[in-house]
């Protein structure tokens, strides 16, 4: 569309003025009133439009611009329905029972500390949640080392760890998938691009938490609560191989370069024939997890929690944020706002990859304190940082990582963020306590700085297709 030349450009301080609002108004509605991310930034449309208009644009213009943009959300929305319909069929096919089920399977003296992080690590993947694993896993795990005699800040250590990075990486994840869609990447490559840093990072702490546990070696461990978790899913769901040939599938798939909603949607059909054919599960019922979750009472109530979770309406609320924020971040975008804040940014970044990496790093932390989110974080970095990016020839999944590597994994470091106070309140273990041995959230940063000063792992584009992208957005 073409911009009328009487539309003025906003000034350095008006732009500033409207950030500043939609932030204010962001985050008090969230830490003061506790509201969704989502309401709060539908209702920065009041300081968006008003602030648009006194530039000179009316109120189709301004629509017009924003849902231009908010198409970009289709494909990362999909991508997030049909993750919502997989770990719905996933758990009825006693896939994630059996993911959970094989990792407290594993838990030793010896090596107690260093299985509590593969455990947490393997649930978090399966499930895509770190709170959920906190609340069934991580609950279980903390009776388990107090029994030992193990240190409850170096137990809570390492299953937020697990749990956390579980999070970060899993293609189920609501902030995996966020990152991605704020970034305007998809999340299989945000996710390969995140292992280069997650890898070492987390052969690292697996060594750290192995050579750490020797020292509670010949300790006893009280087995009753994880005997009645494994209890419990083994009477509701038939545990074994044929229960993981879903995520086998879903695997195999992406390895092929398979598109990534035909390959979550297909394995997501597996499972149900699974599910169908060995837990017993009715044609109707299926559909009706696909839409509005699994749904069991297993007498356990943390189980139940882990385990009646997924279909499309428990991702309702990331699409609509997905959106809001792509029609909102294009209406600040195409009005100038973001292009007038990052002017000075980049006067002071100049040509330096260190100083923009740099800059993002600062972003991310102090968004996390400031807001006490690290959804918010996502929302607000990617944005921001998007463009500068661009002007590097970086290609997104770079600050998509970034984010998730500072973001989500680092939120626990912060003993006021509502990450770090669900941990403490969850587990019974003050900030304080867990966060030097919450060794993920601290060694992945360093090795993505790394990167970033080197350019080691930095994927860029190729003067062809940075034509191609510049040519794709002058045509907007």
């Amino acid at each position: 569309m073409s911009i009328n030349i009487e539309k003025r450009k906003p000034t350095f301080k008006f732009a500033a003025l409207v950030m500043i609002a939609i932030i204010s108004l962001t985050t008090v509605g969230m830490v003061v009133f506790n509201a969704s991310i989502t309401i709060m930034f539908l209702l920065s449309w009041l300081i968006v439009v008003p602030a648009a208009m006194k530039l000179g644009y009316t109120n189709s213009e301004i629509e017009e611009l924003g849902f231009e943009v908010g198409k970009g959300a289709f494909q990362s929305n999909l991508i997030v329905l049909s993750v919502g319909v997989l770990i719905a069929a996933w758990t009825a096919a006693g896939t994630i029972p059996t993911i959970v089920y094989g990792g407290l399977t594993i838990i030793t003296p010896k090596y107690f500390l260093v299985t509590t992080f593969l455990v947490c690590s393997l649930t978090s993947i399966a499930t895509g949640t770190s709170w959920g694993t906190l609340g069934t896993s991580g609950i279980a795990l903390m009776s388990i080392g107090t029994s030992m005699g193990v240190p409850a800040g170096l137990t809570a250590g390492a299953i937020i760890s697990g749990a956390f990075f579980g999070d970060k990486i899993s293609p189920l994840s609501d902030t995996t998938n966020l990152s991605a869609a704020v970034c305007k990447t998809d999340v299989i490559t945000h996710i390969k691009h995140m292992t280069s840093s997650t890898v070492p990072s987390y052969i690292i702490c697996t060594i750290l938490y192995t050579v750490i546990g020797f020292k509670y070696a010949n300790n006893t461990i009280d087995y009753n609560q994880i005997n009645q978790v494994m209890e419990v899913l083994k009477a509701n769901f038939n545990i074994g191989f044929i229960a993981v040939i879903p995520m086998i599938f879903l695997f195999i798939l992406l390895l092929l370069q398979k598109p990534p909603i035909v390959s979550i949607l297909s394995s997501a059909v597996v499972g149900s024939v699974i599910a169908f054919i060995q837990e017993g599960e009715s044609v109707n019922k299926l559909l009706g997890y696909m839409l509005n979750g699994f749904s069991i009472e297993t007498g356990l109530t943390y189980t139940d929690g882990l385990l009646n979770r997924g279909g499309i309406m428990s991702m309702a609320e990331t699409v609509l944020l997905v959106f809001v924020v792509f029609v909102i971040a294009g209406i600040l975008q195409k009005t100038g706002f973001l292009e007038v804040l990052l002017e000075p940014m980049l006067s002071k970044i100049g040509k330096s990859r260190t100083k923009l990496i740099g800059s993002t790093f600062i972003a991310s932390y102090l968004a996390n304190a400031f807001s006490s989110s690290m959804m918010f974080t996502s929302v607000f970095v990617g944005t921001v940082m998007s463009p500068l990016y661009k002007e590097f020839k970086l290609k997104p999944e770079n600050l998509s990582r970034i984010i998730q590597d500072t973001a989500t994994i680092g939120a626990p470091l912060i003993p006021w963020n509502s990450n770090a106070i669900f941990c403490s309140q969850t587990l019974g273990v003050s900030p304080y306590e867990f966060i030097p041995y919450c060794f993920i959230s601290w060694i992945t940063p360093i090795i993505t700085f790394i990167y970033g000063v080197t350019g080691f792992t930095m994927t860029t584009y190729t003067d062809e297709e940075f034509d191609i992208i510049a040519e794709s957005v002058d045509a907007i």
